[in-house]
């Protein structure tokens, strides 16, 4: 489901797979991987590639039809995006355990992600967007 916008998005920009492949300093079967849904895009790839189209991460993620916002920043702030991610875990009354388990993931894996220790994997950030009604660019600090 989250793959199927970057597909059309290159082809509504009359972009082969190489030729994003290129542009996201990628080789191209890495990128037809996630086109195909088979691999999750990354997400430092993926913000490149809304960056690169002016996309906001909500609509190339299927989140939103709103194509683009007011960008406070065009990168993500892992600081901004570990603190936000608490916020909301702690707002909906939920445990670290309690998110893992939403995710499939450890408690400890979860830990690090509120510590800004590695960055979250697309999907899971997608799941916990979806989950919680939350934009990913307002979670990643790319808008206020």
């Amino acid at each position: 489901m989250i793959f199927k916008r970057i597909k059309e998005i290159r082809e509504d920009n009359d972009l082969t797979q190489v030729e994003i492949a290129k542009i996201l300093n990628v080789n191209r079967g890495a990128y037809s991987l996630w086109e195909l849904g088979i691999n999750t895009i990354p997400l430092n790839y993926l913000n490149d590639f809304c960056n690169y189209f002016e996309l906001s991460f909500d609509y190339v993620l299927g989140i939103t039809n709103v194509k683009k916002y007011t960008l406070a920043s065009q990168n993500i702030n892992g600081n901004v995006l570990a603190k936000r991610l608490k916020e909301i875990r702690k707002k909906e009354k939920k445990t670290q355990t309690d998110i893992a388990l939403l995710l499939n993931t450890t408690h400890s894996t979860w830990s690090a992600y509120e510590h800004n220790k590695v960055l979250i994997p697309t999907i899971f950030l997608w799941k916990f967007a979806t989950e919680y009604k939350c934009s990913i660019d307002w979670l990643c600090g790319k808008i206020n």
